[in-house]
């Protein structure tokens, strides 16, 4: 297991990839910090690329977040697997910190 953590300040209303579990690997994704940097409320929306289905699935949508609050996931993980992706969308004229911490481990889950 290599911890690999992993910090964006996302283009305001534009699909940003955070990280892309790289191919051959899998991994747990346990911690989660974003922080609204905007002086006044704004939305954020974090999804989950799942590559092996091609679908996304949302873990926040729009979620309001008041100017230099943030948000910490953590003491629960997701599992993610090779191509998989954690992605973010921020709401026009916002800036956001995101930081997010994985476990990676070499080869693929049976």
């Amino acid at each position: 297991m290599r911890p690999v953590s992993v910090a964006v300040e996302p283009t305001a209303a534009t699909l940003t990839t955070v990280y892309t579990v790289p191919t051959g690997y899998y991994a747990l994704w346990n911690l989660m910090y974003l922080h609204n940097t905007t002086g006044s409320t704004k939305t954020i929306t974090c999804e989950w690329y799942d590559a092996s289905a091609s679908a996304s699935w949302d873990i926040l949508t729009s979620y309001s977040m008041g100017s230099k609050d943030y948000l910490k996931f953590d003491g629960s993980y997701i599992v993610m697997e090779e191509g998989d992706q954690f992605r973010v969308t921020t709401e026009s004229g916002s800036t956001f910190s995101v930081l997010a911490t994985f476990e990676l481990y070499g080869a693929q889950r049976t």
